[in-house]
């Protein structure tokens, strides 16, 4: 049996709006779940000194695009710090960022970097830190403006893990993901 056409479109436009419906109020972790785990992450504290790390880029099909190691110096004043990256990617390019982070009450932080829009805002529970962010990336020749969501997973106190969705038009389209090690000797 066929269906009519206005049958068709309208379980057309169901399925969209169920579709749409679900990505805005789908499940999601919250930085509470972590509540009471150790070791309790502090952006502070593990951002100090310098750091070495090795990431993967993947899009949305889950295929690695790009590879890469990052060096990272971070220095703290008080509650204001600096975290500078060196990336150098598998294809030889380089790129630098220069975030400037601020540790407030209540688990809450801060950051901006040149490449970001607005400000990044981060909370931390436990061993968890959620970091949300606008960052801005040359593609073709283009700048295109994508949103992470970034955990960073504290393992232990030299060493966290870091995985991002980056969401465009609140799909994903990609994921980030870094290990990051404290060099020794660093505070």
């Amino acid at each position: 049996m066929k269906m009519p056409k206005t049958a068709k479109s309208k379980l057309t436009i169901l399925f969209i709006y169920t579709l749409f419906l679900s990505l805005l109020t789908g499940c999601g972790t919250t930085p509470s779940d972590y509540k009471n785990t150790t070791p309790e992450f502090d952006l502070k504290t593990f951002f100090n000194g310098d750091l070495k790390g090795w990431g993967l880029i993947k899009n949305y099909q889950g295929k690695v695009t790009q590879r890469f190691a990052v060096d990272m110096n971070g220095t703290w004043s008080g509650d204001k710090g600096v975290l500078y990256e060196l990336f150098t990617y598998a294809d030889g390019r380089t790129q630098e960022r220069t975030w400037y982070l601020s540790k407030l009450e209540n688990n809450i932080n801060t950051g901006t970097a040149s490449d970001v829009v607005g400000k990044a805002t981060g909370t931390q529970e436990g061993f968890a830190f959620n970091w949300n962010y606008d960052l801005l990336f040359e593609s073709e020749g283009k700048q295109i403006q994508v949103h992470l969501q970034d955990w960073i997973y504290q393992i232990d106190e030299n060493a966290v893990i870091s995985q991002a969705a980056v969401k465009k038009f609140g799909l994903n389209v990609g994921e980030v993901i870094v290990f990051i090690l404290k060099e020794e000797g660093s505070s």
